[in-house]
């Protein structure tokens, strides 16, 4: 009766045990179904994530591009900006180089033309001459001649020029005669220098009679004999004046053509 006992716990134990193994693998292939897809979409996550940072890493790797490009271009124009500051600056100061140079030259250019205006309003004398007549003459000797030849060339020396001529007579005679006598004198002298190509403009004349003049026309020699005194008043007195022309001064306006 034991041993009929024993055998039956050992089967029940044997009956056990074999369910409990059929229970396990069964377990197995439920969690194994159950994980299955639970992997799957792990998987997918997986790769979609995967895929998320390539992208978001392309992008970032893109933008960063750009923007080094941009810089680069930000620095090229910079460095443009600089080079036309350059040059501008560079433009500007000789600007004002060519500006204070044109200033000097004007100053310059002024304060000649007031010099040659001045000197064109002041005549001056450069030539004075004497030309003797016989008695009672008005014709012109070779000495006559000779001296004429000589305030010629100082009058051409001079383009602005004047010449003053002032006839006299020795005392003997009337006012009214020696009055047109010295004045014959005086045209005899005039119409040389016109044939010489001295301006009739340029002369101005007048006869004195037996007048001597002003001192600036001559004067009788001191301690002379009445004779020669005689003779030195039967003359044509010469006075050469002369002025400046007024010199071409070019004022500038600062332009470079």
């Amino acid at each position: 009766m034991i041993k009929g006992g024993l055998r039956f716990t050992q089967l029940l134990v044997v009956i056990v045990g074999v369910v409990l193994a059929d229970s396990g693998c069964a377990s197995k292939k439920y969690v194994s179904r159950q994980i299955a897809p639970v992997n799957q979409r792990l998987n997918q996550y997986e790769k979609q994530t995967n895929d998320r940072l390539a992208w978001l890493n392309n992008k970032q790797q893109t933008d960063i591009s750009r923007v080094n490009e941009r810089l680069a271009t930000t620095d090229m124009k910079v460095s443009e900006v600089a080079t036309a500051v350059q040059q501008a600056q560079g433009s500007a100061s000789r600007a004002m180089d060519e500006a204070s140079a044109a200033r000097t030259a004007n100053a310059e250019a002024i304060s000649k033309l007031e010099t040659g205006v001045n000197d064109a309003l002041n005549y001056k004398l450069i030539d004075t001459a004497e030309v003797y007549f016989a008695f009672d003459k008005a014709t012109l000797t070779s000495h006559a001649k000779t001296t004429l030849d000589e305030v010629v060339v100082k009058f051409r020396s001079s383009p602005r020029g004047v010449v003053e001529l002032a006839g006299f007579t020795d005392p003997i005679g009337s006012v009214n005669y020696n009055l047109g006598l010295s004045r014959q004198r005086a045209w005899a002298v005039q119409r040389y220098l016109v044939d010489h190509n001295v301006p009739l403009r340029s002369i101005h004349m007048v006869g004195l009679g037996k007048q001597t003049g002003p001192d600036r026309f001559g004067a009788e020699q001191q301690g002379a004999t009445r004779k020669e005194r005689d003779r030195i008043a039967r003359r044509v007195s010469i006075r050469v004046y002369g002025a400046s022309e007024i010199a071409s001064a070019n004022a500038t306006d600062g332009q470079q053509e």
